[in-house]
């Protein structure tokens, strides 16, 4: 231990002494580790760290699915009822209302807008949570009449009421009732994720809760000690089987298929985080070549100290030992400012995900963290410092002592060791590149992709009305039909639409149709479709354009009259040698009376801009107590966020507003996660590119250095500038070429891992592949080109007295 304390002292000294390489070094470590510290705490928080829950392990999350069709949707309240009294592999089921709820907080200071969930009684002793004040729910509360109360989450308990603890018991206005606080969550506590409060579903509310045909329920389970998901999953199958004998109609193939509440959570996040993990790990790779690079170059520069250690009797161990504690000493300064990076980069991603990141504010540096970089610095400054280390132990003694030594055949092997790293280096970049390059072509390809409306200069937002005080039809309709015509008086207005579900705003309604005159089919044998209830000026907001037929009226609006209008893509997947305008259409929970088809309109992507079209039914409604307002401006859409607060202040002093974004927002969040990954990996690649320049050039530069003798010996000779220009160039593009094609063979297999990342391009797209190619060896040009200028104004007679 005093020898390698003597060790890490010398080493120690040596950095300060050469404060160039010792920056250049620890910089390019810093990169890596702090990238790789950065990525790897959000995989720490999303993918590692067990959920905040009691015994996580055992909560599963159950999707409503039809056989033979992949289907992720929701359970039936009866079918739940069945689920819950049936099974014995769970010791809780619960639900939630699928359909994102909201109140209206009122009577407590300035309307608010919350975000909430309606849950069955037992969904906190389901996930083992406890409420950091009062209580959670009984199960008398499900019951009709005992149901009006709610429970806070901590942040609105903060924001809204001071965190007073007396507000338990206390009464707040929800949507125009009367509900009592009965508890307040913990601060950590996020399920749902947007829930800010919580109230107990009640099965008698609504007519809806007394269907099998209707499906909104998300439902969670806790398994009981010792029972697997798959013996769960078999019982689950056979309870399926059952109710499908006995409600054939609505049963139909129906079942409920378990994961891991971790994964659903997670979503499709992992295949990114598990991408971006390995960028970073080939970014750290390259700058450890970088490094191993410097540390040859220094052992070249000190191989008489070495030889003279060695003839004073010091051990080749010994000799490995110093050079591995100068290797450490580097790791562990860049494994410190990598730190301060990923610190850094730790409230950066969370950020550049747009929200989109699942458990994001659970991402932290934790004592799990800490290890990971301390591990990643010792086994980086191993890694980098091994080949340097032990290439110096190996020299030869005679010839290291000798003037002539830099040319000897220690010298060449140090050379061949140094362009088999550059090699190393330009493979990793061209990988990181292309993967680079692919979803880069892949997210312009998504971005170009038609929604169907023009996004520009439309200002959207949310209005929830107060069940209780808008209980009859004809009062919604007031209130909107007032709002409209007042909104479209306001300066720069042009049009006012309303929709009961948003275009790319995760607002998902569809339901089962019938079209009149063909064979009856049971509720799952007949087609979906998106289903929208829209104003008259909808299309014209949205710019939605009429393909045939017309739009609403403005009397079939206030009517509620039964008419429809279909998309394109319905119009020729039901009718393809047919007009459809003419046409009747039954819609599942819409009553018996069918809906005659008026008009034919452009597609929209309403699910998402990366995923097929599908057929949508909009409906003539202003009657419902939710609509997404859509407000087509001649001036900056957020300009006329307080006019229109003062509208509907105007005519309701009790009704907020939520949701108030621009449309374009709403369209450029939708792409957040192909943004995210595409950002990140950029980045990545610009700096595996910057860092293998530097590799070549280093590379490149010392060889200039090594072969100073020679070139004076050519110019002397008669060797022109080109000569030598080509001499040292060529030497370089020799190795970038190697580099980039052991690079192009293992892009083909890595990339066909990100197949699944990509949007209408192939994983081994030739034009990306041949364009990282040439940008590749274009820059290592240019990495060559500056030593082999300096090469070219070598003077001969000093070249020559150099020896």
């Amino acid at each position: 231990m005093y020898s390698l304390l003597k060790d890490l002292r010398y080493g120690w000294r040596l950095a300060f002494k050469k404060p160039a390489f010792t920056l250049t070094a620890v910089f390019a470590l810093a990169l890596g580790i702090g990238a790789n510290t950065a990525i790897f705490s959000v995989i720490n928080a999303v993918l590692l760290r067990p959920l905040q829950f009691a015994e996580p392990d055992r909560l599963v999350w159950m999707w409503g699915a039809v056989r033979d069709r992949f289907s992720q949707t929701s359970v039936s309240p009866l079918d739940f009822l069945d689920y819950r009294e049936q099974n014995k592999s769970f010791e809780q089921i619960a639900a939630a209302i699928t359909i994102p709820v909201s109140f209206n907080l009122t009577k407590s200071g300035e309307p608010l807008r919350l975000r909430g969930a309606v849950v069955t009684t037992n969904y906190f002793d389901t996930l083992g949570i406890k409420p950091a004040l009062g209580r959670t729910f009984v199960s008398e509360e499900e019951q009709s009449g005992r149901s009006r109360v709610a429970i806070l989450s901590y942040r609105l308990w903060e924001e809204r009421f001071g965190a007073d603890p007396s507000v338990i018991n206390k009464t707040i206005t929800l949507d125009g009732e009367t509900y009592t606080v009965v508890g307040v969550m913990p601060a950590k506590f996020r399920f749902p994720q947007t829930a800010e409060i919580w109230t107990p579903m009640n099965f008698s509310a609504y007519p809806e809760m007394k269907s099998r045909a209707a499906h909104f329920l998300n439902l969670l389970g806790k398994l009981k000690p010792g029972v697997t998901l798959t013996q769960a999953q078999s019982e689950m199958n056979a309870i399926s089987s059952r109710l499908e004998e006995q409600y054939p109609n609505t049963n139909t193939k129906w079942y409920v298929r378990l994961v891991p509440l971790q994964e659903r959570i997670v979503g499709d996040i992992r295949p990114t985080l598990m991408v971006l993990l390995g960028a970073v790990g080939f970014v750290l790779l390259i700058a450890c070549a970088n490094v191993a690079n410097l540390l040859l170059v220094n052992a070249a520069s000190r191989q008489k100290e070495i030889a003279i250690r060695t003839a004073l009797g010091a051990s080749r161990w010994r000799i490995v030992r110093q050079m591995l504690a100068e290797s450490l000493i580097l790791a562990l300064f860049g494994g410190a400012l990598g730190m301060l990076l990923a610190i850094w980069g730790v409230d950066l991603l969370p950020a550049l995900s747009a929200g989109d990141l699942p458990r994001a504010n659970e991402i932290n540096i934790d004592q799990k963290v800490l290890g990971f970089t301390l591990g990643i610095s010792l086994l980086t400054g191993l890694f980098f410092g091994l080949a340097p280390a032990w290439q110096s132990s190996r020299s030869n003694l005679n010839e290291s002592l000798k003037e002539g030594g830099r040319n000897s055949s220690e010298g060449i092997k140090r050379h061949r060791m140094r362009s088999l790293l550059v090699i190393i280096e330009c493979a990793l970049a061209v990988v990181l590149l292309i993967g680079a390059g692919l979803l880069i072509k892949s997210f312009i390809k998504l971005q170009s992709v038609d929604p169907g409306f023009d996004e520009k200069s439309v200002l959207s937002l949310r209005i929830d009305l107060s069940r209780a005080k808008y209980q009859q039809e004809e009062q919604a309709l007031n209130f909107f039909e007032q709002l409209q015509q007042r909104v479209a008086a306001l300066p720069g207005v042009e049009a006012v639409g309303m929709t009961t579900e948003l275009p790319l705003a995760g607002q998902p309604n569809d339901a089962p149709f019938y079209i009149e005159g063909r064979p009856p089919q049971n509720l799952t044998q007949s087609p979906n479709a998106d289903f929208r209830r829209v104003n008259h000026d909808y299309f014209r907001a949205m710019r939605i354009p009429l393909v045939k037929g017309r739009y609403f009226t403005e009397q079939e609006v206030q009517q509620t009259a039964r008419v429809a209008i279909i998309s394109s893509q319905l119009a020729r997947r039901f009718f393809p040698n047919e007009d459809p305008i003419g046409q009747r259409l039954r819609i599942e929970f819409m009553g018996r009376e069918p809906f005659e088809i008026v008009g034919i309109v452009g597609d929209i992507r309403h699910r998402g801009l990366n995923i097929d079209l599908y057929q949508t039914l909009y409906l003539p409604d202003l009657r419902m107590v939710w609509k997404n307002l859509v407000i087509r401006t001649s001036v900056e859409p957020l300009s006329l966020v307080a006019a229109v607060r003062k509208v509907v202040s105007d005519i309701d002093p009790d009704q907020p507003l939520s949701d108030i974004k621009p449309m374009e927002q709403w369209v450029s969040e939708s792409v957040a996660q192909p943004r995210f990954r595409t950002l990140l990996l950029g980045i990545f690649a610009f700096l595996a590119l910057t860092l293998s320049v530097v590799g070549i050039y280093g590379v490149m530069s010392f060889v200039v250095v090594q072969r100073t003798q020679e070139i004076g010996i050519r110019v002397a000779l008669g060797a022109q500038t080109r000569d030598v220009l080509k001499l040292i160039i060529g030497q370089g593009i020799v190795l970038t070429c190697i580099g980039v094609a052991v690079g192009l063979i293992a892009a083909l297999g890595l990339t066909r891992l990100m197949s699944t990342l990509l949007f209408q391009v192939s994983a081994k797209d030739p034009l990306t592949f041949g364009l990282i190619v040439l940008l590749l060896i274009a820059v290592a040009l240019l990495a060559c080109y500056i030593p082999a200028r300096r090469a070219t104004k070598v003077d001969p007679i000093v070249a020559l007295r150099s020896e």
